[in-house]
């Protein structure tokens, strides 16, 4: 049996003996009337509960001082956990964690167009239309009810983010999809080509931009949101049918790894891969709505997601609704 399941097996084995000496407690209750004997089953039950906690928290203690290797062995999923595996919930430990985490593991992922499958750690899984889901720290719940909606938008104008563990685990490729609304009139590219100065830790973009690191930020993936679908100028993607002679300017640290969209009156999602029409300011290049990023080296840094906008939320915003990113 690996470490980390025997000491989850151990942990359950005892808790389940502590609830049923919890159990036996109460029931015994009802039955007892003296106070003398009710005091010494309180006593001895009490007695009892405690030894099988200190056998629990001895258990673990020795087997994570004795399988201290193999507890911070695993810095890789893919090299770690064994392809054959079901994808699902597995607790894994490595240099960064003092103890086990339990990470959801995807042996089986095929929509990242990536060209490979298992081996995948999910560090992102938002669903806003989920009302038992809450936006993560750092965004503010933005809710309407024509059409309804529950999404997480910023509190006012900049750059507001959140950051997904990794657990320190390596990794070399992140793929995903992030899903949101057009709210009033982002501008695209607009910021960066009103100030060619700005760098990928400023606010280039009206859209979300998903990096790692700090000091500068490493570009991921940026998501673009375009202010209608006629437009034809620089607050258009860079990709807009109508427009052959696009006037924007796309920022050179983001390359080709940007989805771009803006709403049309009968599809109100971004990013989606849907309601793409004939005058769309849709990029398809890219094979929206899953993108594929292969980074020039392996790292073991958090990913981050900042939702900007350069104005008012007001005057724009792109609330999100769907976030589900994976590391390999």
């Amino acid at each position: 049996m690996e470490v980390n399941a025997l000491i989850l097996t151990v942990f359950l084995d005892i808790t389940q003996r502590i609830r049923q000496e919890v159990v036996k407690n109460e029931s015994g209750k009802k039955r007892v009337e003296e106070p003398d004997e009710q005091y010494q089953l309180n006593n001895q039950s009490s007695q009892q509960i405690q030894t099988l906690q200190a056998q629990l928290s001895d258990s673990i203690l020795f087997l994570q001082n004795n399988f201290s290797e193999q507890l911070s062995s695993t810095n890789k999923i893919s090299k770690d956990i064994p392809q054959d595996r079901p994808s699902g919930e597995y607790w894994i430990t490595t240099d960064s964690t003092s103890s086990p985490v339990q990470v959801y593991c995807d042996m089986n992922r095929t929509s990242c167009s990536c060209n490979t499958t298992g081996g995948w750690m999910r560090v992102a899984n938002l669903d806003m239309t989920d009302p038992n889901q809450n936006c993560p720290e750092g965004l503010r719940l933005v809710t309407r009810e024509e059409p309804p909606l529950r999404t997480c938008g910023k509190h006012a104008l900049g750059c507001l983010s959140t950051t997904y563990s990794t657990y320190g685990v390596e990794y070399s490729t992140v793929c995903g999809r992030i899903i949101a609304y057009q709210s009033s009139t982002p501008d695209a590219f607009t910021p960066y080509f009103s100030n060619r100065f700005l760098s990928i830790d400023d606010v280039y973009v009206d859209g979300v931009s998903l990096t790692h690191g700090h000091s500068p930020h490493q570009h991921i993936w940026t998501f673009v949101n375009a202010v209608n679908e006629t437009q034809t100028d620089r607050r258009a993607c860079p990709c807009t049918r109508p427009n052959l002679n696009y006037i924007g300017v796309v920022p050179p640290f983001i390359g080709q790894d940007y989805f771009c969209e803006t709403r049309s009156q009968q599809h109100y999602l971004c990013w989606d891969g849907q309601g793409c029409g004939g005058t769309s300011t849709y990029c398809e290049f890219n094979n929206p709505p899953w993108f594929c990023k292969q980074l020039p080296q392996p790292t073991t840094d958090n990913i981050e997601l900042r939702l900007c906008g350069d104005e008012g939320i007001s005057n724009e915003d792109t609330p999100i609704e769907i976030v589900e990113i994976y590391v390999r």
